[in-house]
């Protein structure tokens, strides 16, 4: 039996953590050894680059894009010499919320060349990519108005990362761009539509989820 690394991503508001909560419970009823993480953040050391990553600075500067990019690779560095590597190596389901896609898709939407996020990619994960990527996908608009719901039950002025803030046509741009790679790698990449109620959500993760883990090894019902 080999470890798994599977990838959730998706816009803001997507339902990445609903459906993440809903996968831990199952894998939980099966008895199978998993591993639940999240980018920026993973580590100890991750959680504080994770603020100064996310959350908006009290001075009012903001990162610049190469900067903010370095940032997450230092996180993800971390992250896999600490947390996923071993985790795989030691037989178990890794699931992350947010991986590699995220940065393609975000720093790349705020301007990243291309070039910049090959050289990147290949000086941190080398060859390494996930066994499964899960993209919730689903319109922007729809996407906004479930985080504006959510930031405004927990404060007029609440956001949970400054990524809430950003224009429609940003997030335009990084749903095109999580497209984009889904049509470039569909062996490793499914869209999941997301703008169905959770549990058709739920059913359709699990219908590629479960493939995965069982050419892997794992007994799944």
């Amino acid at each position: 039996m080999t470890g798994v690394l599977i990838t959730i991503e998706g816009v803001e508001g997507s339902g990445k953590s609903t459906q993440i909560r809903r996968l831990a419970t199952r894998l939980e009823a099966c008895g199978l050894p998993a591993v639940f993480s999240k980018e920026p953040g993973g580590t100890a050391l991750g959680k504080e680059l994770r603020f100064l990553l996310l959350a908006p600075h009290g001075s009012g500067e903001s990162w610049c894009p190469e900067a903010e990019i370095l940032l997450f690779y230092a996180d993800r560095a971390q992250h896999l010499a600490t947390l996923i590597r071993p985790a795989i190596a030691a037989g178990k389901i890794v699931v992350v919320d947010r991986f590699e896609d995220s940065t393609r898709a975000y720093q790349g939407a705020s301007g990243v060349s291309e070039d910049t996020l090959r050289r990147l990619r290949e000086l941190v994960l080398g060859d390494f990519r996930p066994d499964l990527t899960l993209v919730l996908d689903m319109e922007p608009e729809a996407s906004l108005r479930r985080v504006a719901a959510r930031n405004g039950a927990l404060g007029e002025t609440f956001r949970e990362t400054r990524f809430d803030g950003e224009t429609l046509a940003f997030h335009r741009r990084v749903r095109g761009r999580f497209q984009e790679i889904a049509r470039q790698e569909p062996d490793r990449v499914r869209l999941v539509a997301a703008e169905s109620d959770p549990d058709r959500v739920e059913t359709a993760l699990w219908a590629e989820i479960s493939p995965q883990l069982r050419r892997a090894g794992f007994r799944v019902p």
